[in-house]
């Protein structure tokens, strides 16, 4: 998982009991390429396989909204967000939960998912999908906005990348082993 924030980015690769924290940098650092550009050869020793990651959108970026029932469907999900953002329904995507006896609404501008893909795609993360880790939203698993568009591309035939089923934690931190890389992912062109 890729985890963009106004402070930073981390790199964080799934454990057993959540997600350890791989790497991270604050924004500000000298050639901020450079230290993406090692956090993904850190990637590629923990997988050779491949890399692929789910992008974590800032929680700043994302409109949460909690109703006080469960008795809800799509339509009572987007009337709580009309006029609670700038944009218009149609450019944001959305995700919801109900548990607890509430409704969790999470929502973010589709051009912020475009800039977050495009910046992942621009350091060769080969994003697949979308997803926030909001500590103070209690979502029973992780919101999930969907695929990227370099999915289609990054996926085999008929893959599909499914929603998390519990949040997204950091519980540790993993160092990547050291020798070198095989860097077996081609770079996705996203328009």
């Amino acid at each position: 998982a890729l985890s963009l924030s106004f402070e930073g980015i981390r790199l964080l690769h799934r454990a057993p009991d959540g997600w350890d924290l791989v790497g991270e940098t604050p924004l500000d650092v000298e050639d901020l390429s450079s230290v993406l550009a090692d956090m993904r050869a850190d990637a590629l020793r923990l997988d050779p396989s491949g890399l692929q990651c789910k992008i974590l959108i800032p929680n700043e970026q994302i409109k949460f909204i909690t109703l006080e029932t469960a008795q809800t469907e799509l339509h009572d999900v987007m009337g709580a967000l009309e006029n609670a953002t700038p944009y218009a329904i149609d450019e944001l995507a959305i995700d919801f939960d109900r548990n607890g006896g509430r409704t969790f609404i999470a929502a973010v501008a589709r051009e912020t998912l475009q800039e977050a893909e495009a910046f992942a795609v621009e350091h060769r993360f080969h994003p697949v999908s979308f997803a926030a880790a909001p500590a103070a939203h209690p979502f029973d698993g992780a919101p999930h906005f969907g695929a990227t568009k370099a999915a289609s591309e990054l996926l085999e035939p008929g893959e599909s990348v499914e929603p998390e089923a519990a949040a997204i934690v950091i519980t540790g931190v993993m160092s990547a082993p050291e020798g070198p890389i095989a860097d077996t992912n081609a770079t996705i062109a996203v328009a």
